[in-house]
């Protein structure tokens, strides 16, 4: 009987998911940008201005799948900003799109739903 991979790969993703990554010093995101520690962001509101863009830092050693929602819930976009129903942190950083449409949006982290940002756009 042959050993079901299955079984070896589950765990080491939940593992890479939850436990942090060895290797150098995490730095702390530029100026202007907002952080994303292991459940948190570095702030728990921005207020950005029409036509702004948001630009996010993932100064953690943990994932962080981020997306229109709160409480780790995930919703369908119904307007913009954000086009895509998930923004994947791959590179360590993203920015949105233009925000151009005024009003309060949320966005939540789905592995860590006790990370929610608002963000109140002013025209």
């Amino acid at each position: 009987m042959t050993f079901p991979k299955i079984l070896l790969g589950v765990p080491l993703l939940v593992a890479g998911m939850y436990v942090p990554a060895f290797g150098s010093t995490v730095h702390k995101p530029a100026t202007g940008v907002i952080g994303m520690t292991h459940e948190g962001y570095s702030k728990k509101a921005v207020t950005i201005h029409s036509g702004q863009r948001l630009t996010f830092a993932n100064n953690s050693r943990f994932i962080h799948i981020v997306g229109v929602g709160s409480g780790g819930h995930l919703e369908v976009p119904k307007t913009e900003p954000v086009s895509s129903r998930l923004l994947m942190e791959q590179n360590d950083t993203y920015t949105t799109g233009q925000w151009n449409t005024a009003g309060t949006y949320y966005l939540t982290c789905s592995v860590h739903p006790e990370m929610t940002i608002k963000v109140v756009v002013k025209n």
